[in-house]
């Protein structure tokens, strides 16, 4: 679905009840009118879907305000949309924001004036390809058919990312589509490479069918390659994931990775700020019940994990988590 046809979609719903039957709210106290924030989570089925269905019904669930979640193509593309005016809140991940903000890429003539609220989890996304694929290295990609997931989505921004620090981005051949369709593309040979996904290192269940009936294998990255695309965007980052959260590891293996960070519109109060933020973690049962191993790290320590200095924090959030003693003194508040 396009940008237009959401827009025109978000337009067109006119009424309370049609925005809140795009996600189920899970019952509780919400209003039964006035404005409903809407939430951009990634493609269906992903893990970002979930994690942004399971927040945005917690917030609805556990505060006055009314919330709804929409599916889209992911973080680089809810970064756009909350510049637009379309979204309140969206899934973005921390390799987003420095494109977004400056204006560069996708973003182009079009920078986004956006805020942070807090972080909820860290994924590893590293190139992966078929254990019989004869493919060694990141280098021994070129000329071959590389598909990191949705053109709009975190992955790709990622990658494009790293191939270039690692010098190959105009080298390989791009496509593009669902997580779905990346990981039959792979299992069929109709692609050589697709992004690993983990959850702070536990491999989603995408990736866990595909390992029924293919064996697959993490390309080596450096600390020096993921550094260097640090440098180009200050969102990459490293870490090791082990054999104990993703079994086919025969060792701990660096992975270039990402945090998850709920971005929202600047025109978001400090009032609706603190609700949303109290509503999550106050109720962190809740919503780890919910979310499973994908939310897993919902705790106050944790949300100030990714949170990114170059970037202001909601005034709400950053009341609710200094009242919790976990605020960083390096984060600048908005307002």
């Amino acid at each position: 679905m396009s940008i237009l046809t959401r827009r025109t979609l978000l337009q067109g719903i006119g009424g309370a009840a049609g925005a809140a039957a795009m996600t189920p709210l899970l019952g509780g106290g919400a209003q039964a009118a006035g404005k409903i924030y809407q939430w951009g989570s990634s493609s269906l089925g992903s893990t970002g879907y979930q994690i942004i269905t399971v927040l945005s019904a917690a917030a609805s669930k556990f505060s006055d305000d009314r919330h709804a979640s929409l599916s889209t193509a992911g973080g680089a593309e809810n970064m756009a949309l909350i510049g637009e005016g379309i979204l309140d809140f969206g899934q973005s991940t921390t390799t987003d924001w420095y494109p977004a903000i400056n204006g560069l890429g996708r973003y182009e003539g079009n920078p986004v004036d956006a805020v942070q609220m807090f972080s909820y989890t860290v994924w590893q996304c590293t190139p992966m390809v078929r254990a019989d694929s004869g493919i060694e290295t990141l280098e021994d990609l070129a000329g071959k058919r590389v598909m990191p997931a949705a053109a709009g989505g975190a992955t790709t921004g990622l990658w494009n990312t790293l191939f270039e620090a690692a010098g190959i981005k105009d080298k390989v051949e791009w496509t593009y589509g669902s997580w779905s369709e990346s990981y039959d593309a792979l299992a069929s040979g109709a692609v050589d490479c697709i992004p690993s996904l983990l959850t702070a290192g536990n491999p989603a269940g995408v990736m866990q069918r595909l390992e029924t009936t293919h064996e697959l294998k993490i390309l080596p990255i450096s600390q020096e390659l993921i550094d260097k695309a640090a440098e180009m965007n200050p969102g990459v980052k490293s870490a090791m994931v082990s054999p104990d959260t993703w079994a086919s590891l025969k060792e701990p293996t660096r992975m270039v990775s990402f945090g998850g960070v709920l971005a929202a519109s600047p025109n978001i109060s400090e009032e609706v700020g603190y609700n949303v933020t109290k509503a999550v973690y106050e109720n962190a049962e809740f919503v780890r019940q919910r979310g499973g191993v994908k939310l897993k790290d919902i705790n106050p320590e944790f949300a100030m994990e990714f949170l990114m200095p170059a970037y202001p924090v909601n005034a709400g959030a950053a009341k609710y988590f200094k009242e919790q003693g976990v605020w960083r003194d390096d984060l600048k508040i908005h307002g």
